[in-house]
């Protein structure tokens, strides 16, 4: 049975994946979007997008290990997910979103299979190589907790970290709804790792965005400033964070839009 839509007017997909099913939801009309959504959240976290669905065939993937997906985490295995999404939905080419630890992914994918893309956007994208204050991302008190089954305690140490902080009372709602339905999968699956450098991005001629919330992780504006050594465009949102496409919808949308159709559309 398929899973209920989380976008309104969403139509849900399951695509088969090594190790089980993705669920996939479509909305909107265009050259396909496809997004991937950060580290313990959702597809839900694109519902600030939707009004992008005139400009674009959005397409939220639940990445393996995380919200209504049954695919065993595999962080590794991720690229080729989405190139097998691609495929089974028929899209040739498509413009890539990652956010945060989906930005590894669409990193790992542009430098394997580059030609697959139109653009390329990440936010707040983890990067390997790049010097910046510890983030302190409680990791290992996560997967203790998780390990004795209090998931409210995990869930507990995960909202009062930094990257999750949204700056509205709506984006706040939207946070805590994902973050009340995650369980850890991914944390009982040791070893994951995919490497990603802004190397990734050097001698692309796809239009690539670098976009940021001004009070996100010194990390991740460190992140930033590095693709853009490479040659991305980066945008700072200033009265945004971590979770800058629910900080400041507008002028996310707007850098989303600019950056795979060109200024002024």
């Amino acid at each position: 049975m398929l899973p209920k839509a989380r976008w309104p007017g969403g139509r849900v997909e399951l695509v088969s994946v090594p190790g089980g099913e993705l669920v996939v939801e479509r909305i909107g009309s265009g050259p396909p979007l496809l997004l991937l959504h950060g580290w313990t959240l959702d597809r839900r976290m694109w519902l600030p997008q939707l009004p992008l669905a005139g400009a674009f065939t959005l397409v939220g993937i639940d990445r393996r290990g995380f919200g209504q997906s049954t695919a065993t985490a595999d962080l590794g295995a991720e690229p080729d997910d989405v190139l097998r999404v691609a495929d089974a939905l028929g899209y040739r080419q498509f413009h890539l979103l990652g956010m945060s630890q989906g930005g590894r992914v669409a990193l790992a994918l542009a430098a394997r299979a580059s030609g697959r893309l139109l653009s390329l956007a990440l936010q707040g994208t983890a990067l390997d190589g790049v010097a910046a204050a510890d983030e302190a991302v409680p990791l290992a008190a996560m997967t203790a907790a998780a390990s004795r089954d209090d998931l409210p305690a995990m869930r507990a140490l995960l909202r009062g970290h930094e990257l999750m902080q949204a700056m509205t009372a709506q984006g706040a709602k939207l946070v805590a709804e994902m973050l009340d339905d995650y369980d850890a999968r991914d944390l009982a699956v040791p070893g994951q790792g995919l490497p990603a450098a802004a190397a990734c991005i050097a001698g692309l001629t796809i239009p690539v965005l670098a976009i940021v919330g001004a009070a996100d992780t010194a990390q991740r504006l460190s992140n930033a400033l590095a693709l853009a050594d490479v040659g991305a465009k980066a945008v700072t949102l200033p009265r945004a964070g971590h979770l800058c496409n629910i900080d400041e919808v507008d002028e996310y949308n707007a850098a989303l839009r600019a950056n795979s159709f060109g200024a002024g559309i």
